[in-house]
């Protein structure tokens, strides 16, 4: 009864942890440098877990989940050495260097987030994925409470109405206020794991009924483009795979190659000015087109162009420039115009080929479209926006593709260790949400 008590008690406290994780999207705390609440609580569920794990150790479930976490955060790991390399052929100020480091690892740090995600698989198994899930919606859905006590239930779900059968070409003032978009992304990236992998369960449909309002809130119309078009390629990586797994692998490498040459092809495109052919045709860029001509000055499509280091391009944005904007809403053009062409190569690669051949390891097939499909959902969504931004949709999407398979790579990973499977890890792997 006490060892009862005791592990609710845990997975209290670790759901609360993530709920404020969540719900907290824009304080911080000032220590001289500005700790976002978010990152603090993504360190706090680390710490716990590590604490936990120091107490009363699950080697193969601790190793995994931080080897999972480390190299789902390879990007990072390439933003940072590929910056100190420029730095140092640029021989750039401290404070340049400093400045750079900071853009990474206090505000929007990759790996703190993969960690708090791996947390949550060492204290509740690939379920930690559907806890997260909870946890996203009750700070979701209390936002929107707050929203509909100010303003009335009617009409709140007025303008909801409004909102999605207009396809958001209407949309009221008070919806607006329920427009949490780095929450939508997150749920729209269990939108699609959960329509990948249905369920005939009551409690999968509650979450999918909450989860569509949550996101139909915020009505981002790139993500309802992004979650379409990577179920589409999910579905037919599926229909491969079920008559031939290898000839499915092979598939996913290929566009996961041509996804970095398209990746290229999207600098090239922006930098002849393709933004400003759209505009003449009529098609409305959001301004783009200026946005991007100011930029234009710090980068060349070639082989030659080394990079100005990561944080540059915010840098320009914030100080010197004035266009109007703090980001240029196009993560890849940011990172090309940081990392470099080559550095920016080997970014794309370690963002696709490396987490693809990573979470698709040992035959898991399903693991590897999965992970694809999020990538995928992440790059359309990065095109249009500062979505590589988002913390907590890294964490989202760390949870995701670490989840499918961590309990059978657990149990290998306790075979190869010890010769045997212990009692902690030796129930089957289950996908039930609760």
């Amino acid at each position: 009864m006490e060892n009862k008590i005791l592990e609710k008690a845990k997975g209290f406290y670790f759901m609360v942890v993530a709920v404020m994780m969540y719900y907290f999207l824009n304080e911080y705390i000032d220590v001289g440098l500005h700790i976002t609440y978010r990152h603090a609580f993504a360190l706090v569920l680390f710490v716990s877990a590590t604490l936990l794990f120091l107490y009363r150790p699950n080697i193969a479930r601790g190793f995994t989940a931080f080897q999972d976490a480390c190299i789902y955060s390879t990007p990072l790991a390439v933003t940072t050495v590929v910056s100190l390399f420029i730095w140092f052929v640029q021989t750039v100020d401290v404070d340049v260097i400093s400045r750079g480091l900071s853009s990474s690892f206090i505000y929007m740090n990759m790996l703190s987030f993969a960690l708090g995600a791996g947390a949550l698989l060492y204290i509740f198994g690939n379920r930690g994925i559907w806890y997260n899930l909870i946890a996203i919606l009750i700070a979701n859905i209390l936002m929107i409470i707050t929203v509909i006590a100010e303003n009335g239930l009617g009409n709140y779900l007025s303008e909801f109405i409004t909102l999605v059968t207009t396809f958001a070409g209407v949309t009221g003032d008070i919806i607006v206020q329920a427009e949490i978009h780095e929450l939508a992304f997150c749920l729209g990236a269990y939108l699609i794991y959960m329509l990948y992998k249905p369920k005939k369960d009551i409690v999968y449909f509650i979450l999918l009924f909450l989860t569509l309002f949550c996101f139909l809130s915020a009505f981002k119309r790139i993500a309802m483009i992004a979650i379409a078009l990577a179920l589409a390629v999910g579905y037919f990586l599926k229909f491969i795979a079920r008559y031939n797994k290898k000839t499915a692998s092979g598939v996913l490498t290929f566009l996961a190659i041509l996804v970095v040459v398209l990746l290229m092809g999207y600098i090239a495109l922006i930098k002849m000015d393709a933004f400003a052919l759209l505009e003449k045709a009529g098609i409305n860029t959001s301004g783009r087109v200026g946005i991007y001509n100011a930029v234009d000055q710090f980068y060349q499509v070639s082989p030659d162009f080394l990079g100005n280091g990561i944080g540059f391009l915010t840098y320009q944005l914030n100080s010197s420039m004035s266009i109007g904007v703090a980001a240029i809403h196009n993560d890849f053009l940011q990172h090309f115009i940081d990392l470099g062409f080559w550095g920016y190569i080997i970014w794309l690669i370690s963002l696709t080929l490396v987490r693809v051949w990573y979470f698709g390891r040992n035959g898991n097939v399903e693991g590897a479209i999965i992970t694809f499909m999020l990538t995928l959902y992440l790059i359309i969504v990065s095109t249009t926006d500062n979505t590589m931004n988002y913390p907590l949709l890294t964490g989202v999407l760390a949870i995701l593709m670490m989840g499918p398979g961590f309990e059978e790579n657990v149990r290998r990973r306790e075979r190869k260790l010890f010769g045997y499977v212990s009692a902690a890890n030796a129930e089957e792997e289950r996908d039930s949400l609760l």
